[in-house]
Formats: C-alpha cells, sequence, structure tokens
C-alpha cells in the first residue's frame, strides 16, 4: 500500500510540470496584434516582414497564434504557390481579304497586303490575270495582323454583323510568309440571339494556348455566309509567376576588404540584393556563409554587382539567387583583381511570403508570436484544418490582418534562456526531459525501499 502512495505521489508531481511544458506567449520575443474576421472561425493570415525577420527556425516550427485566454490555437501552413495573373485582352488591326468568285474555295492560296485608296487590303495570289486579280470583290476571310504577339494566347472574340440565331463557322489558321498555314481551330461556331453587342451567345474561338509570334492569323467563313467581320479581339493566356519576395534591409560591416552581414533571422534566404554606394561602379564579388560566429566559411556563389549611369539612366544588378539557404553570417567579398567597394554596399535580403490557416477560437484578442530557437513545430497538415478540403479551399478563407505597428519585442522567459544556454532543443522539451529522469529517479527510490522492506521481512531469525 505504501509503496502505490509513492508511485501516486510520483504521478501527482509529474502532471503539473507536464503542463508547464505547453507554449506560453512569453517564450516569444515578438508580438503582433492581429485584427480577425468577425464571425469566421477559419482565417487566413500572412506574416509581415517583420515576423519574417524574427523567425528563429528555418522551417518556421517557431510562429504561433494566441487567444485571449494565451492558448496557442490550431494553425497550419499554405504550401507557396505561383501567382497566377490574368491577362487583359486587346483589339488587333484587321485587313479583309478580297478574292474573285473562283478563288473562294482555295484559301490555300498566297496573299499579298496592297494599300489602296490609303487603306490595306489583302489580295489572293495564284498567278491568273492580273487584271482579274486587281477585279477581285468577294470578301472571303480577314487577316489579323498579330505579329508583336508573344507568348501563348487563350481566347479570340469577333465583333461581327450576323443573323441571330444563325452559327457560322469560323476557322482560324496562321502563318509568317502569308503563303504557309497552320490550323489554329477549325470550323468553330459563333452566334448570338439578338442586334445587341451584349445579346446572349458566343463570339469566342478558343486558342488553348497556341502562339502566334511573329505571324498573322487569318479567320475565315463558309463561303457566301452573311457575316460581316467587324473587329478581333485577342485575350492572351494568364501567366504564372513567383509570388513577390519581402526586401528586409541588413547592414555589412568592413573587414579587411570585404564585408560581414550578420543576419538575426532563421527565414531562408532566397537571394540578396547588394547594391554598391555611388554611381558607376563595378565589383565581381564571391559570397560565403556560415551557421553561426566562428565557424567555418563556406562558399556560396560568385556574382558582379554594379550601379552604373549611362546618359542619365541608372541600372542596378539584380539580386543574387541563393536559392533558401539558412544562414547566420554572410561575407561579401571582392575577388582578387577588383579594386572592391568604396563604402559599405546597401544590402537587403530576399525572404519568400508566409501564409498561414488559423483557428480563430477562444476569446480576443489574438497575437502573433514569432522568435524563439528550438521551438517545436505545432503546424498541422493543411487537409486536416479544413472540412472537406479540396485544393485552393484557403484561398477563399476570410483574411486576417497583422497590425505591424503593434508589434512588441520581449526577452525570453527563464526557462527559454536555461533550455538556449544548455543547448536543449526548447523549453518544452528540456521540461519533459526533467519529467523523464526525475520519474524514473522516482521509480528507483521506490524500488530500492521496496527491496530494503523485502529483506528486512524475510530477514532470518538468530
Amino acid at each position: 500500500m505504501k509503496t502505490f502512495l509513492r508511485i501516486a505521489s510520483a504521478v501527482l508531481i509529474i502532471h503539473p510540470a507536464v503542463a508547464c511544458a505547453a507554449d506560453k506567449p512569453d517564450d516569444f520575443s515578438v508580438h503582433f496584434a492581429v485584427l480577425t474576421a468577425q464571425g469566421a472561425s477559419l482565417q487566413r493570415l500572412a506574416l509581415p516582414k517583420e515576423a519574417l525577420a524574427a523567425l528563429q527556425s528555418a522551417s518556421a516550427a517557431d510562429v504561433r497564434v494566441f487567444n485571449g485566454d494565451g492558448h496557442a490555437v490550431p494553425l497550419a501552413k499554405i504550401p507557396l504557390r505561383n501567382v497566377t495573373i490574368a491577362a487583359q485582352p486587346r483589339n488587333w488591326p484587321i485587313y479583309p481579304v478580297m478574292a474573285t468568285t473562283n478563288q473562294q474555295q482555295n484559301l490555300g492560296l498566297s496573299l499579298r497586303i496592297e494599300k489602296t485608296a490609303g487603306r490595306s487590303i489583302v489580295r489572293v495570289i495564284d498567278g491568273t490575270n492580273p487584271h482579274l486579280i486587281a477585279s477581285a470583290t468577294q470578301h472571303i476571310a480577314t487577316l489579323v495582323d498579330t505579329r508583336p504577339i508573344k507568348g501563348p494566347l487563350a481566347l479570340l472574340t469577333v465583333d461581327a454583323g450576323m443573323p441571330p440565331g444563325e452559327p457560322i463557322l469560323l476557322t482560324v489558321t496562321a502563318s509568317t510568309d502569308l503563303k504557309t498555314w497552320r490550323t489554329l481551330a477549325q470550323d468553330v461556331p459563333v452566334f448570338h440571339f439578338g442586334p445587341a453587342a451584349n445579346a446572349p451567345g458566343s463570339m469566342n474561338v478558343p486558342l488553348n494556348g497556341m502562339r502566334v509570334d511573329n505571324e498573322y492569323l487569318r479567320i475565315s467563313w463558309p463561303p457566301g455566309a452573311a457575316f460581316n467581320l467587324r473587329g478581333v479581339r485577342i485575350t492572351p493566356a494568364a501567366s504564372s509567376v513567383a509570388p513577390q519576395r519581402h526586401g528586409v534591409p541588413l547592414e555589412a560591416q568592413r573587414d579587411g576588404k570585404a564585408y560581414v552581414v550578420s543576419i538575426p533571422f532563421a527565414t531562408p534566404l532566397q537571394a540578396i540584393d547588394i547594391r554598391p554606394v555611388g554611381s558607376d561602379q563595378l565589383v565581381p564579388i564571391q559570397l560565403s556563409g556560415r551557421g553561426s560566429h566562428g565557424d567555418k566559411w563556406r562558399a556560396l556563389t560568385t556574382g558582379v554587382v554594379y550601379r552604373i549611369n549611362t546618359a542619365g539612366t541608372e541600372s542596378l544588378s539584380p539580386p543574387i539567387e541563393l536559392h533558401g539557404v539558412s544562414l547566420r553570417e554572410l561575407r561579401i567579398e571582392p575577388t582578387a583583381n577588383s579594386a572592391g567597394f568604396t563604402a559599405a554596399p546597401q544590402v537587403s535580403a530576399l525572404l519568400d511570403p508566409s501564409e498561414w490557416v488559423f483557428v480563430a477560437s477562444g476569446p480576443p484578442p489574438f497575437i502573433l508570436a514569432v522568435g524563439r530557437a528550438g521551438a517545436p513545430s505545432t503546424q498541422l497538415p493543411l487537409a486536416s484544418l479544413i472540412p472537406g478540403y479540396t485544393a485552393d479551399a484557403e484561398l477563399k478563407l476570410p483574411v486576417a490582418s497583422v497590425d505591424v505597428a503593434s508589434a512588441t519585442t520581449r526577452p525570453p522567459s527563464q526557462l527559454t534562456q536555461l533550455s538556449q544556454a544548455l543547448g536543449a532543443p526548447s523549453a518544452r522539451s528540456l521540461v519533459l526531459w526533467a519529467v523523464l529522469i526525475g520519474g524514473v529517479l522516482v521509480l528507483a527510490g521506490v524500488a530500492w525501499m521496496v527491496m530494503r522492506q523485502m529483506k528486512t521481512t524475510h530477514k532470518p531469525p538468530l
């Protein structure tokens, strides 16, 4: 019975210690007020660059959102994706293609652009009597000068007069020399059900990402069709671009001919932007980095940075890509045959944006807390946070905002300081290890006492 009471006492000692290991806002060095959307439990949140510049984990393990009770709420990181940019449609010059009656059935013939009475028209060339060609009056197709277009196309939209409710089949071909043609779309019906420009119907020909670099387009329709093409509008395909990076300024300190940049965060560096101070400078450099002060420098990459003024226009070198390396110090060293920098260069780290989904559970106010070395990751899978998850469902969530002006910086708690001083992964891990060791010692003591009692009980009489 006494043994059982001792074990129960040990459990009671362990329980509050485990409870103390939970995350607390004071364990994190930087806090921001979060302005949540009203009436939404799931919300989307983008870290400001000030938060990215305070992270102490390359994987953003030290990101937390706390509610008004000081409890961390569930959160998940949104994978980084390219941004889709919808292109704007544009009207393009058109030229009527004129042919004789005999030429209408053969659109494989060559074309020629002519200027007549101040306007350009296109005629069919088939080697017949030139007087017959000049008398061609049948409008059998339209040529579109799309040579300046670069990139894939999404849609061709026509503005035309045509009988309501009567589909007209359009064929679109492309050529660089007006002789050899390739088909982009064939017999696509266009139609409308009223005289108004916005009448129901479809005046579109899908181009499905086709390219027409340095080519003309030809739009044709069946001979004799009542179709008067007045204009053409072309919509380029949407483009996908990398999300815009955040620039965080850093300070470069001279170290002989080189400069050393201290990096106070662990957020991966996607690129580094180095700008010489003063005009007309071009400096070949070698970049090296290390994970902590005192480590050996390791070579990263080489590059050339410049600031050149030509005819009143300043040219700056592009950022140097570092592809997501996490560093604590960066060394910028001019190559041996370079004169070097005349002054400390301006340096900015370029960081990828970071978006999160969190559950706005519990009372406000909510705070975003970052900055704790060795913090364990509490990130959940995105799909587990959104019921019935489908692709891009997170983009439909209401957006909470971070009040950057509310940022407060505080030293870590004594427990966190002790964890860092001992090199433990985190304060939580330190407590759990202490609990584990303490529990083992308690159980060992209990076992020793039990064995001692057993020896006393079974001691033979003299």
